[in-house]
């Protein structure tokens, strides 16, 4: 019967192992991803799942020492202490999140935004001004660019460069617009506008 226990234990610890190698790997090939692991969809950071992971962290490292100190290896009695802990830290969490879906402004998406910068740039013909776009909510996202209005070109890098010189005819100063756009979130736009000096 020991023998039995002692196979059946080491068999439940490999598959466990097994299933954690398998998330693991999920996660470095980006096949789960952790970007909301502690974030409410929103993007604003959520005190209770944070709460929930440390503590949920704690015992289990809790455990596993425990168990590892025991001579011989068994598993070991858990006081009862820590079971009502690991409960009112699960309830905890559920109470709050509850607490958070009653009210529709916890879990609505806010729009994500865009910025260039500068805004507005004054550009001599024939030079070039570099300009940038931020998406604050989604750091390193893929922008497009394009000069909607006026003169000028645009790179997909965000170098926007002035003709060589002003068309033949114009006494009025030339102006571009030029639009950024998320390639993620393509409601997600900013203008900027260079006056050609």
């Amino acid at each position: 019967m020991d023998t039995l226990v002692l196979v059946a234990g080491y068999l439940i610890c490999g598959l466990v192992g097994i299933l954690g190698i398998l998330v693991l790997w999920k996660i470095a090939d980006g096949s789960i991803d952790l970007a909301r692991l502690i974030s409410e969809p929103n993007g604003d950071a959520s005190m209770a799942r944070f709460q929930f992971m440390v503590f949920t962290f704690v015992i289990a490292l809790s455990l596993f020492l425990v168990v590892a100190s025991v001579k011989p290896a068994a598993f070991p009695n858990i006081p009862g202490t820590v079971l009502s802990l690991l409960g009112i830290s699960g309830s905890s969490y559920l109470v709050s999140k509850g607490i958070q879906f009653s009210d529709p402004a916890g879990v609505a998406d806010r729009s994500t935004d865009i910025v260039i910068s500068p805004a507005t740039a004054i550009v001599r013909y024939g030079q070039s001004q570099q300009l940038k776009a931020e998406v604050p909510r989604k750091p390193g996202s893929s922008v497009k660019w394009q000069v909607i209005a006026g003169i000028g070109t645009i790179s997909a890098t965000g170098l926007y460069t002035a003709p060589a010189s002003a068309p033949a005819g114009t006494t009025q100063p030339q102006h571009a617009t030029i639009q950024v756009t998320s390639d993620e979130f393509p409601d997600a736009s900013d203008l900027a506008v260079v006056t050609l000096a």
